[in-house]
Protein backbone atom coordinates (compact mmCIF):
# COMPACT_ATOMS: atom_id res chain seq x y z
CA UNK A 1 0.00 0.00 0.00
CA UNK A 2 3.02 2.33 0.71
CA UNK A 3 4.01 2.12 -3.14
CA UNK A 4 0.47 2.54 -3.92
CA UNK A 5 -0.16 5.70 -2.22
CA UNK A 6 3.86 7.18 -3.15
CA UNK A 7 3.04 6.49 -6.81
CA UNK A 8 5.71 3.73 -7.60
CA UNK A 9 2.79 1.43 -8.00
CA UNK A 10 -0.17 1.80 -9.73
CA UNK A 11 -2.76 -0.36 -7.42
CA UNK A 12 -2.83 -3.66 -5.51
CA UNK A 13 -5.49 -6.61 -5.36
CA UNK A 14 -7.08 -7.06 -2.19
CA UNK A 15 -10.02 -9.35 -1.02
CA UNK A 16 -11.58 -8.88 2.52
CA UNK A 17 -10.32 -11.44 5.05
CA UNK A 18 -13.79 -11.60 6.92
CA UNK A 19 -15.80 -12.67 4.03
CA UNK A 20 -13.13 -14.87 2.58
CA UNK A 21 -13.86 -16.40 6.25
CA UNK A 22 -17.16 -16.50 5.82
CA UNK A 23 -17.45 -18.54 2.55
CA UNK A 24 -14.54 -21.05 3.84
CA UNK A 25 -16.81 -21.72 7.49
CA UNK A 26 -20.27 -21.75 5.09
CA UNK A 27 -18.75 -24.46 2.49
CA UNK A 28 -16.98 -26.45 5.46
CA UNK A 29 -20.14 -26.61 6.77
CA UNK A 30 -22.04 -28.25 3.89
CA UNK A 31 -18.87 -30.30 2.96
CA UNK A 32 -18.54 -32.05 7.01
CA UNK A 33 -22.66 -32.45 6.89
CA UNK A 34 -21.90 -34.73 4.19
CA UNK A 35 -24.59 -32.23 2.09
CA UNK A 36 -24.12 -30.12 -0.85
CA UNK A 37 -23.12 -26.95 -1.16
CA UNK A 38 -26.20 -24.38 -2.22
CA UNK A 39 -25.95 -23.17 -5.86
CA UNK A 40 -26.45 -19.61 -4.09
CA UNK A 41 -22.89 -20.12 -1.98
CA UNK A 42 -20.70 -22.07 -4.36
CA UNK A 43 -19.76 -20.00 -8.08
CA UNK A 44 -16.64 -22.51 -8.81
CA UNK A 45 -14.49 -25.35 -8.07
CA UNK A 46 -10.88 -26.05 -7.50
CA UNK A 47 -8.52 -28.80 -8.55
CA UNK A 48 -6.02 -30.96 -6.07
CA UNK A 49 -2.74 -29.91 -7.29
CA UNK A 50 -1.44 -33.03 -6.48
CA UNK A 51 -4.55 -34.86 -8.23
CA UNK A 52 -6.38 -33.28 -11.50
CA UNK A 53 -8.94 -35.98 -10.94
CA UNK A 54 -9.89 -34.00 -7.37
CA UNK A 55 -12.43 -31.60 -7.89
CA UNK A 56 -13.92 -29.97 -5.26
CA UNK A 57 -16.62 -27.09 -5.11
CA UNK A 58 -15.24 -23.15 -4.35
CA UNK A 59 -16.76 -20.11 -3.60
CA UNK A 60 -14.47 -17.59 -5.74
CA UNK A 61 -14.55 -13.91 -4.25
CA UNK A 62 -14.19 -10.90 -6.43
CA UNK A 63 -10.95 -9.49 -5.70
CA UNK A 64 -10.77 -5.40 -5.13
CA UNK A 65 -8.29 -3.01 -7.17
CA UNK A 66 -7.03 -0.63 -4.60
CA UNK A 67 -5.62 2.62 -5.78
CA UNK A 68 -4.45 5.82 -3.39
CA UNK A 69 -8.52 7.23 -4.91
CA UNK A 70 -10.02 4.09 -3.13
CA UNK A 71 -7.72 2.71 -0.47
CA UNK A 72 -9.37 4.39 2.86
CA UNK A 73 -12.52 2.84 1.80
CA UNK A 74 -11.13 -0.47 1.09
CA UNK A 75 -7.87 -1.96 3.03
CA UNK A 76 -7.98 1.22 5.89
CA UNK A 77 -11.57 0.64 6.45
CA UNK A 78 -11.31 -3.40 6.64
CA UNK A 79 -8.09 -2.17 9.12
CA UNK A 80 -5.85 -4.89 6.71
CA UNK A 81 -3.79 -1.94 7.13
CA UNK A 82 -3.93 0.65 9.94
CA UNK A 83 -3.91 4.53 8.87
CA UNK A 84 -1.31 5.50 11.66
CA UNK A 85 1.15 2.62 10.38
CA UNK A 86 0.71 3.63 6.45
CA UNK A 87 0.52 7.09 7.62
CA UNK A 88 3.82 6.79 9.58
CA UNK A 89 5.70 4.73 6.76
CA UNK A 90 4.33 7.38 3.66
CA UNK A 91 4.22 10.66 5.34
CA UNK A 92 0.76 12.33 6.87
CA UNK A 93 1.16 14.28 3.62
CA UNK A 94 0.91 11.79 1.25
CA UNK A 95 -1.84 10.47 3.00
CA UNK A 96 -3.52 13.54 3.22
CA UNK A 97 -3.72 14.01 -0.72
CA UNK A 98 -4.98 10.62 -0.63
CA UNK A 99 -7.77 11.19 1.58
CA UNK A 100 -6.53 9.10 4.79
CA UNK A 101 -6.95 10.53 7.89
Amino acid sequence: MEYVLQGWQCGSVYKPIYLEAQAAVALATYLRAGQTAPAALVNGTTTDPTNSATVEPAVLLTPYWVTSANMESTVIKDKAISATDLCGAVGASVCTAAGIS
